[in-house]
């Protein structure tokens, strides 16, 4: 199995050497380097990493250019920022420019390494398990029609299929897609086409923010109801 390539990004220099040792001796990482979010940017583009980890301090917002330059000269470097309790309520900003998932700063060593190669190997939305606590769960009614939600797309009309919301229901339970596939007796490639239908009518860029989104606007919480 081929290593995973990863870059970090701290402007903390012992935080950094503290990642790289971690992740220096795991067998399964090829930890490129640590930089700072500036320095990081240009080894980004040069060695097109597998994931980015980002530990970002204070005021998240000030480094979301930053993070848009990261998705756009690396598209297909999964972006991962590790993250303190006072940063949640900016999580979703956070996910609207680009990364793909968060993990709470505090997380113990063996779990860190972890969670990385989970989300890079199985595609598994990574977010902290106090995200829930951040958005409005209220029972909405008949949320299933889209337009109803999508303010910069109005009266679209979109409406997810019953498979559709069986699938989102899903991957806000951190399924991969796999793991959907094998849950409801489909193949993965039509788990894939099902998801990106789900994103285009939710009008976001990846998983994470379609949960995220989904949260927000009652959709999963319909949905679990629809199993009780």
């Amino acid at each position: 199995m081929d290593k995973i390539r990863l870059l970090i990004a701290s402007e903390d220099s012992s935080t950094g050497r503290g990642l790289t040792t971690i992740f220096g001796s795991e067998s399964m990482f090829e930890v490129i380097g640590s930089f700072s979010l500036e320095e990081a940017n240009e080894k980004s583009v040069c060695f097109q990493p597998d994931v980015i980890l980002l530990d970002i301090l204070g005021d998240i917002t000030k480094n979301e250019p930053l993070i848009v330059q990261y998705k756009n000269e690396c598209p297909c470097s999964l972006i991962l920022a590790l993250i303190g309790n006072e940063q949640l309520e900016k999580l979703g900003d956070l996910l609207a420019h680009g990364v793909d998932g968060c993990i709470p700063r505090g997380i113990i060593r063996g779990c860190l390494v972890k969670t990385v190669e989970l989300a890079c190997r199985s595609g598994l939305l990574c977010l902290p398990g106090s995200m829930k606590k951040m958005v409005s769960l209220a029972r909405q009614d008949k949320v299933y029609n889209i337009s109803q939600f999508k303010n910069n797309v109005p009266g679209t009309g979109e409406v997810l299929t019953r498979r559709e919301m069986e699938i989102l229901q899903l991957m806000a339970k951190n399924y991969s897609n796999k793991e959907i596939a094998t849950k409801l007796f489909i193949s993965e490639p039509t788990v894939k086409t099902h998801v990106s239908s789900i994103l285009r009518k939710l009008g976001q860029n990846n998983r994470a923010q379609a949960v995220v989104y989904s949260y927000k606007n009652g959709l999963v919480n319909d949905l679990l109801a629809l199993q009780e």
